[in-house]
């Protein structure tokens, strides 16, 4: 069984509460229940049409996300999961013909939820990609989704993670 989301960020959070210990706790977790090759944070700056990746948990080494790069927002899946696609596919570049992201990386199965601070304001996504089709049950998709309203609580409105 898998767990809830507040007892995933309790058990992230043994290793220390700062954002990062907590975000790469639940990362890994996750990457572990999902079997997702990467699962990771992005902050979206949409002034500057980034994505920027700030943390990550990779578990392959045919594919993997980077921490501190930038990819562009308005070519990301992400973009096009915020804007009112289904959070999780497992054909990303069937679903999302449009990102170039999606074809560049050959990723096939895609997950994202967007991430808002305490206040209200979005920061960016929640996400887990592969090259290879994964299922996931829905039990775990509501569990990341509501790590993502988690993580989002532990933000401060206008504060950018890292540079």
């Amino acid at each position: 069984m898998a767990p809830t989301a507040r007892e995933l960020l309790e058990e992230a959070a043994r290793h220390g509460s700062d954002l990062e210990s907590v975000a790469r706790g639940v990362l890994e977790r996750l990457s572990e229940l999902t079997g997702l090759s990467s699962t990771y944070l992005a902050e979206t700056r949409l002034t500057a049409d980034e994505q920027y990746i700030v943390f990550a948990c990779n578990r392959s080494e045919v594919f993997h996300i980077p921490e501190d790069v930038t990819l562009p927002w308005s070519e990301g899946v992400c973009r096009f999961v915020v804007e009112g696609g289904p959070h999780y596919t497992s054909d990303a570049q069937k679903q999302f013909p449009s990102s170039s992201v999606a074809r560049l990386l050959e990723i096939r199965t895609f997950v994202s939820y967007p991430v808002f601070t305490a206040e209200g304001r979005f920061f960016g996504t929640l996400c887990g990609a592969s090259k290879e089709q994964v299922e996931i049950e829905q039990q775990i998709l509501d569990l990341m989704r509501e790590c993502a309203r988690l993580i989002g609580q532990l933000l401060r409105a206008g504060a950018a993670v890292r540079p």
